[in-house]
Formats: C-alpha cells, structure tokens, sequence
C-alpha cells in the first residue's frame, strides 16, 4: 500500500485547505479542530502561559523561553527547542517572533526568524486563531482552532511541513483534554 503523507490525509478528510499565494512559492496550509474546552481557556495559554507547554507535552517541547521582550508584545522573540513526532528523536531549535496579536478575536501570528526549520525553508509563518463554538455562551461552547501555515521551501524537494501539522494538531487536541480536567 502507498505511504499517505499527513497532508494528503488531512485534505481527504477535509481538514486541511492548502493554498497557493501568487506567483511565487509561498504555499498556505490550514488545519481547523473542535475543543469541548472555552475558546478563551485555549487562547490565554498561548496567550499568557506558554511556556506551560514544556510540563504539558515533555516528549515534545524541552525548554520554551523569551530571548526578547516580554512574550506578548509585536516584536517580541521566543526560542523553542522541540522534538517533532514521528520524524526523529533530534531536538530542534527555533526562534520565532511576535508578529501580530488580535486580542478580538482571539488570534496570534508567529514568524520563524532563526533554527533548525531554515534548512528546509526560505519562510515559516503560523497563526493561531480561536473562535467559539456558540457565542452566545463563551464558557460553555467549546471552540474551534485554526491553524494556519505559510511556509516557501528552500527546493522544490524539500518536505511539506506535514510534521509541523500533526504537531498542532496533537497539542491541539491534548492541551484541549488537558484545559477541560
């Protein structure tokens, strides 16, 4: 049987939207997951509480720190040493800055400015919006994640960030299980 990548299995399923952004290489990719936890619950962990994800997901993420300002603001930079599921056991770094913060609606973008990543990619960009599943009752709704990716590939035989997808989802849906206990 033929080995399905991440990506083509998710586009299956209708969970993955993969878009080509004009005429150059900058490739878009968006996941979305349901939570039974608040939309706000989600959000202020990334929010306020990231580096949390280090006792949460250990076999993932070994150390999360702010190398500039303080964490929450534009311009500030994090540094991430992770391990990526199923791709090995290497422990990879990544800096990546606060690009934008939209407190309304519930959603941060991220941009890769320095790592491990870089060999593969020219460009690496991630947001993170959490909406509510009913609005009417925030608390009790449950909320809906999406993931959104913007990457360009150094070659044309560079991988498709499939490990970065399956890692968002995974914490996704853990950390989800993990704000409901």
């Amino acid at each position: 049987m033929a080995k399905i990548s991440m990506v083509q299995t998710f586009l299956r399923l209708g969970l993955l939207t993969l878009v080509l952004i004009g005429m150059s290489q900058i490739v878009g990719a968006q996941v979305e997951t349901e939570l039974k936890c608040s939309a706000d619950k989600f959000y202020n962990l990334f929010r306020h509480n990231m580096m949390q994800l280090t006792t949460i997901f250990p076999q993932n993420f070994k150390s999360i720190k702010i190398v500039k300002g303080d964490g929450k603001s534009v311009g500030s930079i994090w540094q991430w040493h992770y391990v990526l599921p199923g791709a090995s056991s290497k422990v990879m770094m990544l800096k990546e800055i606060v690009k934008s913060v939209d407190e309304d609606n519930r959603s941060i973008t991220f941009s890769a400015v320095g790592g491990d990543l870089f060999t593969q990619y020219k460009s690496f960009e991630i947001t993170m919006t959490v909406t509510p599943k009913d609005v009417d009752n925030i608390e009790e709704s449950g909320s809906k994640v999406k993931w959104w990716i913007q990457y360009e590939k150094r070659t044309e035989d560079a991988p498709s960030p499939d490990a970065y997808i399956g890692l968002a989802v995974h914490v996704t849906k853990e950390l989800g299980h993990y704000l409901l206990q």
